[in-house]
């Protein structure tokens, strides 16, 4: 790559450090697990058992954060459920024909 011509990444730089911050935690997760279940205790067993089920619930709750917030604000985000890569509609406008309401006095005015 040329140092006159850089890429942009489409990622903000908070982003980026958001989801570092995410691999780091991820990764201190497994590795208390994994030190925890060389301890032969009660306590270091239910330590472990917690930090396995924070390694699989944290990802599964920013997911569900992610989703929302692409609902809520009507962006389409990664978290969406498009099959194919063809985006859904957000905007309920954007779906609604206002000649399919009944008693809709815009869709008469185009009528005549």
């Amino acid at each position: 790559m040329n140092e006159t011509t850089k890429e942009r990444s489409k990622y903000s730089k908070g982003q980026r450090v958001l989801a570092l911050i995410g691999v780091i935690l991820l990764v201190c997760l497994f590795l208390c697990a994994l030190i925890f279940s060389f301890i032969k205790t009660e306590w270091a067993a239910t330590a472990a058992k917690g930090c396995i089920g924070c390694a699989i619930v944290v990802p599964i709750l920013i997911w569900v954060n992610l989703w929302l917030f692409g609902k809520v604000f009507h962006r389409h985000t990664i978290a969406d459920l498009d099959i194919g890569g063809v985006p859904t509609p957000h905007d309920p406008v954007m779906t609604i024909d206002p000649s399919k309401i009944p008693g809709n006095n815009e869709s008469l005015e185009k009528e005549n």
